[in-house]
């Protein structure tokens, strides 16, 4: 599902770019849309050079896994809510909502006048067929646990649905992951494949073409209902592995955005005319996973003393070259309800021995610790983890794996540590902490046999309420039991980099990735 793999949606490479929220030494401030360069512009065509292709075989909402993947369909297919770059959410299908009394009844009114990219008018029906294949898993199962709440899907007149839930629930979030993307009822009579190899969405671009492992074509949706947009009229987003590559067709101007700029040439970057760095605030905390079956990782002290010999601050200023954060809680300042009173812990090497000594191994013990085999970034981390705790008498042996040889190592618990991530594609905790803590559903809390029946109550309070302060409280008290008793051990918070042309405008990326091309546009 999420194991460490090349930008998967929860846990994913922290190759390159991929780095950290405060946007410390190496920072430069986005490009306002409406900046110096004068109003937006209509037309032009841009070249995004991406360090990876979708994973996916098909653009299916529904299926899909990966990061790439999603920011891509993010552009195709639109949502009845949508995430904010602000970090909330706001309404883009949907106009608005009504709530029943009891809670449980959602009213939403579709906008007027939306129509798909073959001109074919949205209505309810289109809706409620794309909520139920994600509520049912009926031909996909990727994503069918974020509709868990759901009980039913109506559409009693083309311009309204009504979702009833199972109990009293925020909805906003679940209604803007892109699984709940909107696509036509019943594939528009086309079969499954042949609708996904030219899907047919409401989003601003259209899928032209799609050579697998090379680059993707998207153009102008036609039919959008935003007035005026999307401002370019083609985008091509090309696969450039090396990073090398990547910035040498940035400085030569035959790309106009690159994703994961190298940590290591960001101030270099930001000293070349006419390329800007862009930072912004990301979801993603790294962090590394313990195999509690494992003794003495099955002891909170022995955990606890790994946690206080780390030095976070060294890991951020090598890892990410200062661009970075020292994490204490597993949720980044990017997520609702983040506890900020939560301090990374500091280092302090007598407080780790004692620990080890209470945890019966006041002489240490051996660990080997897993990395993802090409991930420089996670390469430097574990070094300089290797070096703190051998200072406590912890051995640590670095195996590098690849991707797909670590996630299977990782799903049959055959590990003792690895450094992954998670971050969140929308704006609600509940997408990611049950996957985190809750062993019967995520398969992180599985893999490192963690289970505590009261993390498992506040998951359930948090998630059966719409009442803001009851899932504050209860996701607060979910970090802090982590803090206390290290189930996982959170290194560091990361931002999304990018490094754009300056004649580029408009890109932001808000904090769950998903970034909106139709705002792009090009100055003359």
């Amino acid at each position: 599902m999420d194991r460490p793999s090349v930008l998967s949606r929860r846990r994913f490479l922290s190759l390159a770019g991929f780095g950290s929220l405060t946007l410390a030494a190496c920072t430069q401030a986005p490009p306002d849309p409406v900046n110096a360069a004068g109003p937006p512009r209509r037309g032009g065509s841009i070249v995004f050079a991406r360090i990876a292709d979708a994973v996916e075989v098909k653009l299916d909402p529904v299926r899909m896994q990966d990061n790439e993947a999603i920011w891509v369909a993010s552009n195709l297919f639109e949502r009845l809510y949508r995430a904010t770059p602000d970090g909330g959410t706001e309404p883009c299908l949907a106009t608005g909502h009504i709530l029943s009394p009891d809670q449980r009844t959602w009213t939403f009114q579709l906008r007027k006048d939306v129509r798909f990219s073959d001109g074919s008018p949205l209505t309810s029906a289109d809706v409620k067929f794309s909520l139920d294949r994600n509520t049912s898993s009926d031909g996909a199962g990727a994503n069918d646990y974020v509709n868990v709440s759901i009980d039913r899907v109506e559409a009693p007149n083309p311009e309204t649905v009504v979702i009833t839930t199972k109990y009293p629930t925020e909805l906003f979030g679940i209604l803007s992951h892109y699984a709940n993307g909107i696509v036509p009822r019943d594939f528009g009579g086309r079969a499954h494949d042949e609708f996904f190899d030219r899907p047919v969405g409401t989003g601003p671009f259209v899928l032209e073409r799609w050579d697998v492992g090379q680059q993707m074509a998207l153009v102008r949706n036609p039919f959008h209902w935003r007035p005026g947009k999307p401002y370019l009229d083609r985008i091509l987003l090309t696969v450039v592995h090396d990073d090398n590559t990547r910035m040498l067709q940035l400085r030569g101007r035959q790309v106009d955005v690159v994703e994961a700029p190298p940590w290591a040439q960001l101030k270099d970057l930001m000293r070349q005319p006419g390329i800007r760095i862009q930072l912004s605030p990301s979801t993603l905390t790294d962090y590394l996973a313990l195999n509690l079956r494992v003794p003495p990782l099955d002891h909170p002290q022995a955990r606890l003393a790994i946690s206080l010999a780390i030095d976070r601050a060294a890991l951020v200023q090598a890892a990410l070259f200062g661009n970075g954060q020292a994490a204490g809680s597993l949720m980044s300042p990017s997520w609702p309800d983040y506890d900020a009173s939560i301090t990374p812990p500091v280092r302090d090497i007598g407080a780790a021995k004692a620990a080890l000594a209470n945890a019966g191994r006041p002489n240490g013990f051996e660990l080997t610790h897993y990395v993802n085999s090409g991930d420089t970034v996670q390469a430097a981390a574990a070094q300089i983890i290797q070096r703190n705790l051998e200072e406590i008498g912890i051995r640590m042996r670095i195996e590098q794996y690849d991707h797909n040889t670590l996630e299977a190592l990782a799903g049959q618990r055959q590990f003792q540590m690895y450094q992954t991530n998670v971050s969140l594609d929308i704006m609600d905790p509940y997408e990611n902490i049950p996957f985190l803590l809750d062993p019967a559903v995520g398969s992180v809390a599985a893999e490192m046999n963690y289970h505590d029946p009261e993390v498992l109550e506040w998951c359930r309070q948090a998630e059966q309420t719409t009442d803001p302060a009851v899932r504050t409280q209860a996701y607060h008290q979910i970090q802090r039991r982590v803090h206390r008793d290290n189930p996982l051990i959170p290194l560091y918070y990361a931002p999304f980099a990018y490094a754009t042309s300056d004649r580029l405008q408009g890109f932001a990326v808000p904090p769950t990735g998903d970034y909106r091309l139709e705002e792009v546009w090009l100055a003359s």
